[in-house]
């Protein structure tokens, strides 16, 4: 990679970092709005920033700012590795490490071949960095279907926090993604949320006694995906999408944006 490509990518990630300094905000960390694929290659290393900015809800919430720099890498061709570093701010706090994230992605044998979709397994430990945060263990099944100019993929995670008495929370994301024969971008839709089990006891004391809590609820919302060559063998990929709340729970918008700076192996 030349010196002017690497001002180039420095700049962007340094661009989605400041964006996590701006604005205040009141509500919690935000979900990880983020689709994995199965797909894997042997070599490949990505950095990536991701930064969401949530406005508001029902209850009258801020803006919350939230950015994530990921260093992956895969060492074969059925497993690829990442750990990310999770920085939050808001008026209770300024900007903090909120969260370290260590992800990886299993593609299982048989990906690429027949009409079914390719599947992998995603394993993630999150590890709480603030007083009174919670571990948490998070695995599911990851689809991926690639149909004419359209693709497709689906993510189901159970989540378990890792203390005596955990909470177990289901979430889920989907995208559909399609790629024009020309143009500068492909279009898309994307959609996230989460469902947290309550025991009877945490039910009673809940708003809705008898629905399910929903936190930090459900989105949806359009995306345009984007790349760009900087070398023979690396590429710039950024996405962009806008997410509305579908419940009370969830903020009325939220601002989504990834760059990632990828090296084929």
């Amino acid at each position: 990679m030349n010196t002017a490509t690497t001002r180039h990518v420095a700049r962007l990630l340094g661009a989605v970092a400041c964006l996590a300094t701006a604005g205040s905000g009141i509500a919690d960390v935000g979900p990880d709005d983020e689709i994995y694929s199965p797909q894997v290659e042997t070599g490949e290393f990505e950095i990536e920033a991701r930064y969401y900015d949530l406005n508001g809800n029902s209850d009258g919430a801020n803006a919350t700012h939230e950015t994530r720099i990921e260093i992956g890498y895969s060492p074969t061709d059925f497993w690829r590795a990442s750990v990310s570093p999770v920085l939050v701010n808001g008026p209770r706090s300024a900007t903090h490490l909120h969260q370290i994230q260590i992800e990886n992605v299993f593609a299982l044998p048989g990906n690429g071949h027949g009409v079914w979709p390719d599947v992998g397994i995603f394993l993630s430990y999150e590890i709480g960095t603030i007083d009174n945060a919670e571990d948490e263990l998070v695995i599911g099944p990851v689809f991926e279907k690639q149909h004419g100019a359209w693709l497709f993929n689906a993510n189901v995670f159970m989540d378990r926090a890792m203390v005596h008495e955990p909470d177990v929370g289901l979430s889920y994301g989907w995208q559909a993604r399609w790629t024009p024969t020309s143009g500068p971008f492909d279009l898309g839709v994307q959609g996230f949320g989460e469902h947290e089990f309550l025991d009877e006891e945490d039910e009673d004391d809940s708003a809705y006694p008898h629905a399910p809590d929903y936190a930090p609820g459900h989105r949806a919302g359009p995306a345009l995906f984007g790349s760009v060559a900087t070398g023979e063998e690396s590429r710039l990929n950024w996405q962009l999408a806008l997410l509305f709340g579908l419940d009370d729970d969830a903020a009325n918008r939220t601002l989504r944006l990834a760059v990632e700076y990828e090296i084929e192996g």
